[in-house]
């Protein structure tokens, strides 16, 4: 297999305080599983890692501030988000859970079609676990979405 084969053409590259426990916690809570050897550098830090997670290629690596590489507050969440289609959403978030990730917001079935949960992975990044439980038309999406608007305001 070729690296074209094997490496999406926009592949996230995530920084982290303790990327071996974050490569730890992704592959019990997403199933992740490593590509190739992970670098590391003498003094320990993770230079890089690449992570399969489903169809999609990860890059991860421990915070570099020498480089001005620098993660994310691992007691907040970055801006960036994720978004994990799976088949079960319940059961991955139950994983995410017990591997140590935090409940952002309960499993629920959205106007959108999808059942969906969030998990804080404690490293500074949220992830959306969803599974597609209802195929929609454009113009059901759009009413759905209307109707939410219209109850909320």
């Amino acid at each position: 297999m070729s690296e074209r084969d094997a490496v999406n053409d926009l592949v996230p590259y995530l920084i982290v305080k303790r990327a071996a426990k974050a490569i730890d916690f992704y592959k019990a809570a997403f199933g992740a599983a490593e590509r190739v050897g992970r670098i590391e550098m003498p003094d320990g830090r993770v230079s890089h890692a690449e992570l399969r997670v489903g169809n999609t290629t990860l890059y991860l690596a421990d915070e570099h501030p020498e480089y001005g590489y620098l993660g994310p507050d691992p007691a907040t969440a970055s801006p960036v988000s994720f978004v994990v289609r799976v088949p079960d959403v319940d059961a991955v978030v139950d994983r995410a859970v017990a591997a140590g990730g935090t409940l952002t917001r309960a499993v629920e079935d959205q106007f959108y079609g999808h059942r969906t949960g969030e998990v804080h992975d404690g490293f500074g990044y949220r992830w959306t676990i969803s599974t597609l439980v209802e195929e929609l038309s454009e113009d059901e999406l759009q009413r759905r979405a209307a109707k939410l608007h219209d109850e909320m305001q």
